[in-house]
C-alpha cells in the first residue's frame, strides 16, 4: 500500500495508532522501571508514579512517608529480573543451532558470510543489543534501510531497532499483525521517513509538520514493507500490536515484591533497637546556687520558673536523671506511677524492655523470598533455578527439564522470526534474484542445567546404580557446558572419554573388581596411569584431537588405544608399571569430589 501526500499528512495530524502506541510506551515503562539501572526521569517517572499512588492506598500517611523516603533507584526487582535473565539467556546456547543460506552463486556465499559479519554485526547483534530490546523494548520495530548514496558495486542495506516514541503511525497487515503495511516516522533533523511496500521516502518538515520538500524516494522492489514488529509474543489477542516479554506477566508480583522489600527496609530501621519502659523518676535535684531544679528531667529557674536555655540553643538537662538514661541504642518512655490510693497494686516489672516479635520480623523476609522464588520459577520454568532442599527423582527432573525447554523453545522462536525478517530482507536488497531463500534455527537442544546441577545429578545417578550408558550421557552434558566457549578443549575431552577405560569408576571400586577378578589387568594399569600414557602418546605424535584427522573417528580411536595398550605392555615388561600418576580426574571422581565439596560448605 502506497501513501499519499494527503495521507501522509493526515498521519501526521490525527495518527489512528496513537492510543495503540500510548499503551504500549506505558507498558515498557513499566517493564525499565523493574529492570534498568538507568535512572533518566523520562523513563521512569510515570511508573514511579502510578507504584507509590498504588502504595498510598495501602499505607497510613506516616508510614507512606517513610516509605517514600526508602523508594531510591535502583529498585530491588532489578537485581531479581536479572537473575532471570541470566537463566534465558541459555537461549544463546544450544547444541543444534543452524543458519544456511541459498544464493545462485557460490561467489555470493562468502559476500553475504563477510557482510553478515562486518557490516550487520551478526550473530553477535541478536545477543547484546537484540536481548537489551527484549527486555525493556519489545513492541520496537525493526527497519531495514539503504543508504541515501549507494557506494560499492551492490546496495549496502542495513537494520536498526525503532523505538516506539519515534514512530508517528503505521497500518498492520490482516493476514500478520506482526508485519506492517507502511510505517510512517520521524528522523533526526525535522525529517519524516515513510516506508511501505514499493518505497522508501524521506521528507523534509518545517516547525509547523509541513511537508516542505522530498530528500529521497527510492523504489526497494521488495513487495512487501522493510519493517515489521521485533517481538511476536502478543500481550493478548484484544491488543495484537502490544507485545509482551517473558516479565510482563510477573509486573504485578514485582510490584509486590518490591513492596515487601522495601518495607523490611522500613522495619529494619527500628527493629533492632529495643523500646525500654520504667516508671517516671520522681527527681529532687535542686541547685541552690543557681536556683534551678529537675522538671521531668529537665531544668527550670525556680525564680522564673523558665527552662534553662544552653549556648547551643538546647534545653539543659538535669544531672541527676540523664545519668539514668539508656546508653546505646533504643527508645526509653516513661510510664506514669500508679496511684496506690485508689487501692490496687501495679504489680508489672518497673523496668521492661519491649523488643520486635520474631514471627513479625520473620515475616517479611520469608514473604520475599517466595515471591522471588514465585516470579523466576514462573518465568524461566521449573527446577534449578530456586534452591531445592528436598531431593527430587528422575520423573522431576526430566519434568524440569521439559518445563525450562518449553519456555527457551517460546523464547527463541520470537529471535527467530526477526532474523530471518531481517536477514532475508536485507539478502533481497542487497542480491535480488540471485537469493533464493534462507534456514534459521536457534535450536532445540539447551544446556538447561549448570556444571553444578549436573554433577550433582551425576552423583545421584551413580548412587542409584544408573548404567554406565546413562552416566555416559550426563557426562557428556557436562563436557558440553562446561566447555561450550572451547570448541577445542571440548573436542579433546570427549576424545578422552571415549579412550580412557573405567571411567566412571574410583579406586575403591576398581579394587573390588580386580579382586573379584572382574577387571582387565592391562585396562587397569591403562586406567592408573591413564594421563601420563596420554602425554606420552601427544609427546611422540602430536595433540590427539590433530592425530589422525583424515581418519574416521572409529580408526583414530582404535588406533589410539592400541598405542596406549602397547605403552601398558612396555611398562609391565621392563617392570616399570606400577610407578604412574595418581586417578586422573574421571567425571565419576569429579562428581564424587563436587558432593564432598558441597557436604564441607
Amino acid at each position: 500500500m502506497v501513501l499519499d501526500l494527503k495521507q501522509i499528512e493526515e498521519a501526521l495530524k490525527k495518527p489512528e495508532k496513537k492510543p495503540v502506541l500510548q499503551k504500549a510506551i506505558a507498558v515498557q515503562k513499566r517493564l525499565r522501571f523493574h529492570t534498568e539501572t538507568d535512572l533518566r526521569n523520562n523513563y521512569m517517572s510515570l511508573p514511579a508514579t502510578m507504584f507509590l499512588d498504588w502504595v498510598r492506598g495501602l499505607l497510613p500517611k506516616d508510614k507512606f512517608n517513610t516509605f517514600v523516603k526508602l523508594f531510591q533507584f535502583p529498585l530491588p526487582t532489578v537485581s531479581l529480573v536479572e537473575d532471570v535473565y541470566r537463566e534465558l539467556e541459555r537461549v544463546f546456547h544450544s547444541r543444534n543451532a543452524s543458519a544456511t543460506y541459498q544464493f545462485t552463486d557460490t561467489r555470493l556465499e562468502e559476500d553475504w558470510a563477510k557482510y553478515r559479519k562486518d557490516m550487520l554485526g551478526e550473530p553477535g547483534v541478536w545477543r547484546s543489543v537484540g536481548w537489551r530490546k527484549m527486555q525493556v523494548a519489545p513492541n520496537s520495530v525493526l527497519v531495514v534501510d539503504l543508504p541515501e548514496k549507494q557506494v560499492g558495486s551492490m546496495p549496502e542495506p542495513y537494520f536498526y531497532w525503532l523505538g516506539l516514541e519515534d514512530i508517528v503511525d503505521y497500518r498492520t497487515s490482516p493476514d500478520d499483525k506482526n508485519a506492517l503495511l507502511w510505517l510512517v516516522f520521524r528522523q533526526p533533523g525535522k525529517r519524516l521517513a515513510v516506508f511501505d511496500d514499493e518505497s522508501i521516502r524521506v521528507f523534509q518538515l518545517d516547525g509547523n509538520d509541513k511537508i516542505t520538500a522530498v530528500l529521497s524516494d527510492s523504489e526497494h522492489g521488495l513487495g512487501y514493507c522493510p519493517a515489521r514488529f521485533f517481538w511476536t509474543a502478543r500481550l493478548n489477542e484484544d491488543n495484537p500490536d502490544i507485545k509482551k516479554n517473558p516479565i510482563t506477566k510477573e509486573l504485578s508480583n514485582l510490584d509486590w515484591y518490591l513492596f515487601f522489600a522495601l518495607s523490611k527496609r522500613h522495619l529494619d530501621l527500628y527493629a533492632p533497637y529495643p523500646i525500654y519502659s520504667a516508671y517516671e523518676a520522681d527527681c529532687d535535684f535542686e541547685n541552690n546556687e543557681t536556683g534551678e531544679y529537675c522538671s521531668g528531667g529537665f531544668l527550670r529557674n525556680r525564680s522564673t520558673d523558665e527552662y534553662i536555655i544552653m549556648a547551643d540553643g538546647t534545653v539543659k538537662e538535669c544531672p541527676c536523671c540523664k545519668e539514668k538514661r539508656i546508653v546505646g541504642p533504643g527508645s526509653f518512655l516513661e510510664v506514669p506511677v500508679p496511684n496506690m490510693a485508689e487501692g490496687v497494686a501495679d504489680m508489672r516489672n518497673p523496668v521492661q524492655i519491649t523488643t520486635i516479635d520474631k514471627d513479625s520480623l520473620d515475616y517479611n523476609v520469608d514473604e520475599c523470598v517466595r515471591l522471588k522464588n514465585e516470579i523466576i520459577v514462573s518465568v524461566v520454568g521449573s527446577g534449578g533455578t530456586v534452591s531445592e532442599k528436598e531431593a527430587i527423582n528422575e520423573t522431576q527432573v526430566a519434568a524440569n527439564f521439559e518445563s525450562k525447554t518449553s519456555v527457551l523453545n517460546a523464547l527463541k522462536t520470537n529471535f527467530e522470526l526477526a532474523q530471518q525478517f531481517v536477514e532475508d530482507t536485507v539478502c533481497r536488497l542487497r542480491y535480488g534474484e540471485n537469493f533464493i531463500s534462507s534456514s534459521i534455527s536457534w535450536g532445540s537442544e539447551f544446556y538447561v542445567f549448570t556444571v553444578d546441577e549436573l554433577y550433582k545429578k551425576y552423583a545421584q545417578a551413580k548412587d542409584n546404580g544408573a548404567s554406565d550408558m546413562e552416566l555416559d550421557a550426563i557426562s557428556q552434558q557436562i563436557l558440553e557446558v562446561e566447555y561450550k566457549n572451547n570448541p577445542l578443549v571440548l573436542q579433546r575431552m570427549l576424545i578422552l572419554k571415549q579412550l580412557e577405560p573405567y571411567a566412571h569408576k574410583t579406586f575403591d571400586e576398581l579394587t573390588e573388581m580386580r579382586d573379584a577378578g572382574f577387571a582387565n589387568e592391562r585396562m587397569l594399569r591403562l586406567k592408573v596411569n591413564f594421563s601420563a600414557y596420554i602425554n606420552r602418546f601427544e609427546r611422540e605424535n602430536v595433540n590427539i584431537v590433530e592425530f589422525g584427522t583424515g581418519l574416521p573417528m572409529r580408526e583414530r580411536i582404535n588406533v589410539i588405544k592400541n598405542k596406549l595398550l602397547e605403552y601398558v605392555q612396555n611398562d609391565e615388561d621392563t617392570g616399570a608399571a606400577g610407578n604412574g600418576p595418581a586417578e586422573p580426574e574421571s567425571a565419576s571422581r569429579r562428581a564424587k569430589a563436587k558432593g564432598q565439596g558441597n557436604q564441607r560448605d
